[in-house]
């Protein structure tokens, strides 16, 4: 009787050992043993670097681009302001020419009945005051306060902070800041803080703190380290990938809009140049009529503004 109640704790025991050996072999291979901390923080490691070459890399990029734009926007408003200088140079010795002109032929002719009302409409005519008068004419095509003057829409193009302008086109689009920019979207790219962007979910992926990362689950003993290891590096090509993408994508419409705003500002600048000069040789030739009607002599000038193909054209022969 003593041996059989000696025999029920052996097998008791034996009974809870099998159980216990059972248990363990249905746990995942990574619970069993200590999560790999050194491959952990190899991941973290891999992921800080990327991040910080891919910003660091933005940061330069958008630097370059910045500064480009500015240099450009000096340039375009130093033309502008050239070209008014130019103009506006033009129309004070006319006016002087002109008034001295009117002097002498007052004084000459004053006297003549027949010529007192062409000398009047001679007067008329080279007065920069009167809005329709041929210099009146010229005076405002040339005066970049005026919204709808051959100028004024040239330096409104140049304005950066009108919105519709073509300048503005082109600030935006190297605005970090603005929205709905390509510099804006190029900036969540690479940005970890931005919650739908790729770097985003990439830091989450490498980092132990997100239910999601394979490298959490490995930590918590979810999956074994082959898994997370093959998981983890499907999610780094993905995302790394997707972020060379994006970036190549937003820094092309970067440069498409920067190419299309500068086409249409070299294209203004053509048609106002030429456009100024055509008012000049119109007010010209109609004051130089006016003038053969009382003399029989006419006025004589030169081109002021030439275009770049005639300057090329200059440089050739």
């Amino acid at each position: 009787m003593k041996k059989r109640r000696s025999a029920f704790p052996r097998k008791s025991w034996l009974l809870a050992l099998s159980l216990l050996l059972v248990s363990l072999a249905l746990l995942p291979a990574g619970s069993a043993q200590a999560a790999d901390s050194k491959w952990i923080g190899q991941v973290w490691s891999k992921y800080e670097t990327y991040n910080k070459k891919t910003v660091a890399s933005y940061d330069a990029y958008m630097k370059k681009t910045t500064d480009t734009y500015n240099a450009y926007f000096k340039e375009q408003n130093d033309r502008l302001a050239e070209l008014e200088r130019i103009v506006l140079e033009d129309q004070k010795q006319w006016n002087e020419r002109l008034g001295a002109d009117l002097a002498e032929l007052e004084e000459r002719y004053g006297d003549d009945r027949e010529l007192k009302q062409e000398l009047k409409e001679y007067e008329r005519d080279i007065n920069p005051n009167l809005l329709s008068s041929p210099m009146g004419l010229y005076t405002r095509a040339a005066n970049r306060n005026l919204l709808s003057s051959t100028l004024g829409v040239y330096a409104r193009a140049l304005n950066e902070n009108l919105l519709s302008s073509y300048m503005a086109e082109y600030k935006k689009a190297v605005n970090p800041n603005n929205l709905s920019s390509p510099a804006n979207s190029l900036k969540k790219t690479v940005s970890d803080s931005y919650l739908s962007s790729p770097m985003n979910t990439l830091m989450k992926s490498s980092s132990t703190n997100y239910i999601s990362s394979p490298i959490y689950k490995y930590s918590r003993g979810k999956i074994s380290k082959t898994k997370a290891q093959q998981e983890y590096n499907k999610l780094y090509k993905k995302y790394t990938e997707q972020i060379s993408k994006d970036t190549a994508a937003h820094k092309k419409e970067i440069a498409e809009t920067a190419a299309s705003a500068d086409r249409k500002i070299q294209q203004l600048y053509l048609e106002t140049a030429s456009a100024l000069e055509k008012q000049r040789n119109e007010t010209l030739q109609s004051i130089s009529d006016q003038r053969k009607k009382i003399t029989g002599e006419g006025l004589a000038w030169e081109p002021l503004l030439a275009t770049p193909a005639e300057e090329t054209q200059d440089k050739i022969e």
